[in-house]
């Protein structure tokens, strides 16, 4: 079968977005399974969710779940421990482990038992995803013992199984758009590093095959949509680790990076949504909770925010706009599955409020916000601060004054080359400003403090108008209701968590001003834990607990790096 081999050496440097925090989502949480035992790794389509239900150690079985009926049911285990599924309308995929390691599909609306995929004798698979008539997974020993995995990919209509990797590197956690026509995995050197993203797109006779990331950073845990791979990128900016998570398109082409301040990991896309998880250290107990982005308006939602913390989370937005979220949360020495249902928002608002500064400044609604300066004087000192914003068109400029400080009444905002706002325009009895200004493409969005000590103020740049918030449910009515919550605005385009890192730089007309002050300011150090770029791959699978545990980490999920994460290591 014909396999063309293209490589696309990833050169181009990731684009740092300017992102807003949403609207609240409104939409209804639902208990999936918390009951005994263990239930954990979910993934959905639609309405349906398939996730690991283990109730002991020499127990595990794949159950599925129905979100709009509440029907939850047990695939038969036929003797075997099963464990990892994937789901794409009614066919769930599987690993079931008994003498060797294989992959197994049921077909919900079907029912019955199981049946093996593409039998072979020794086989020993696992880590298989499913999307339309495509089942991708990882096969160790195809032709030796020793050697690492490789990716396959089997055509449930055609029974065609196709060998995607060829090659003595790790070839791990891979994903399947939802149509089946593009799967994506990640590469590795060992075990543990030289990570980068590969991608398939299915043609006439076969696959042709491509890298999509090069030597720069480690990339790890990819997802497709079918025209977008999403991925964990993990690299040194401005001196400091990042971990961050990027996409691009599936064919390769121009590289997007979310830097939001601490580690995002595990993505998940369906439609133009995608899901991950955030551990922000800066937050007073810091844990995974989960956000969403949404890709049309480079707007992100904090979907939880809870004392624990929230894992393997997975997407599946309908046509319709019926998005559902899926993810384990820990609680009381075992893990439970939960989902979060919304509507995808829709529509264009023109109404008079989303255009006038003021209102804007006080409810953004969905338009993405640029960028975010905070300014302060706590030490008496000129302080200039500066972040790289992008994007055409009218923005909305909100200057807050007194924001974590007394107000200010002599500063200045400037916009590229343009000063907006001037000294003579603030003052104690000026608690806020908006302005509608001019979007010009790439340009630095800069602030400046010359006041006494305790003085601060805020910058916050808006982009234009987008989408309208969402609509009103009444699907969702007598259902427990939930808002997603605003992100807090945190300074964007400095690459890195640092907290108090800033970019000075001396404003056209006032060198002299600042002559004997600060130049480039030094990147703080900062201690970041960080997720390893790749997951454990090769070895023959064991058993029970310990081959479930080998099979997640044989996935590429985030399970072993989190533990490290929240230990210290």
């Amino acid at each position: 079968m014909l396999r063309t081999l293209t490589t696309l050496a990833c050169l181009v440097p990731a684009l740092a977005l300017g992102q807003s925090a949403g609207a609240p989502l409104r939409g209804s949480s639902l208990v999936v399974n918390e009951g005994p035992g263990d239930q954990t790794d979910p993934h959905v389509s639609g309405a349906l969710v398939a996730y690991t239900n283990q109730l002991n150690l020499s127990s595990s079985e794949i159950r599925y779940h129905n979100l709009a009926s509440g029907v939850d049911q047990a695939i038969p285990t036929q003797g075997g421990y099963d464990a990892i599924s994937d789901i794409s309308g009614d066919v769930v995929v599987f690993t079931r482990a008994t003498t060797s390691s294989r992959v197994f599909r049921f077909n919900v609306s079907k029912g019955g038992v199981a049946e093996e995929l593409a039998p072979r004798t020794g086989a020993d698979r696992r880590a298989a995803a499913v999307g339309g008539q495509t089942v991708v997974w990882q096969e160790l020993g195809y032709t030796a013992e020793a050697e690492p995995p490789e990716i396959f990919a089997y055509r449930m209509d055609t029974h065609a199984l196709t060998r995607l990797s060829e090659d003595t590197s790790e070839d791990l956690a891979p994903a399947v758009s939802a149509d089946g026509q593009a799967v994506v995995w990640m590469k590795c050197a060992t075990t543990i590093d030289g990570c980068d993203i590969w991608a398939a797109h299915a043609v006439d006779g076969g696959y042709q095959v491509s890298q999509l990331t090069g030597a720069e950073g480690e990339e790890s845990l990819p997802d497709t949509n079918g025209e977008v791979v999403v991925y964990v990128t993990r690299s040194t900016v401005n001196g400091a680790l990042e971990t961050d998570i990027a996409w691009q398109p599936v064919a390769g082409g121009e590289v997007h990076r979310l830097s939001l301040p601490g580690t995002d990991t595990n993505p998940n896309i369906s439609g133009p949504l995608i899901a991950f998880e955030r551990w922000a250290v800066s937050e007073g107990t810091p844990n995974f909770d989960l956000m969403l982005y949404d890709l049309r308006t480079q707007t992100y939602y904090r979907l939880t925010e809870t004392p624990g913390s929230e894992s393997l989370s997975d997407i599946s937005v309908d046509s319709d706009g019926m998005a559902r979220v899926v993810w384990t949360e820990r609680q009381d020495g075992h893990l439970n599955v939960y989902a979060y249902m919304f509507r995808l928002p829709s529509g264009c608002d023109v109404s008079p409020s989303s255009k006038d500064p003021a209102a804007v400044c006080a409810s953004p609604g969905v338009r993405p916000l640029l960028g975010t300066l905070l300014v302060n004087n706590a030490s008496g000192e000129s302080a200039v601060v500066s972040t790289e914003v992008e994007a055409t068109g009218t923005g909305v400029l909100c200057v807050d004054n007194g924001f974590e400080g007394m107000r200010a009444s002599q500063g200045w905002v400037w916009l590229g080359k343009g000063l907006q706002v001037a000294p003579a325009e603030l003052g104690q009895d000026v608690a806020s400003m908006a302005r509608a200004v001019p979007l010009q493409g790439r340009r630095q969005l800069s602030a400046r403090l010359d006041d006494a000590p305790g003085s601060a103020f805020r910058v916050r740049l808006y982009g234009p108008l987008s989408c309208a918030d969402s609509p009103r449910d009444d699907s969702f009515e007598g259902a427990e209701i939930h808002y997603g919550e605003f992100v807090p605005a945190e300074s964007l385009g400095t690459g890195s968590d640092k907290g108090s890192f800033q970019h000075y730089f001396v404003p056209s007309g006032y060198e002299g001003k600042l002559a004997s002050g600060p130049g480039l300011a030094e990147d703080e150090e900062v201690s970041q834990q960080h997720l390893p770029g790749c997951s454990a791959g090769g070895g023959s699978a064991s058993f029970l607990g310990v081959w479930m545990l080998a099979a997640v980490l044989l996935r590429g999920r985030t399970a072993r790096a989190r533990s490290r994460v929240e230990s210290g290591i």
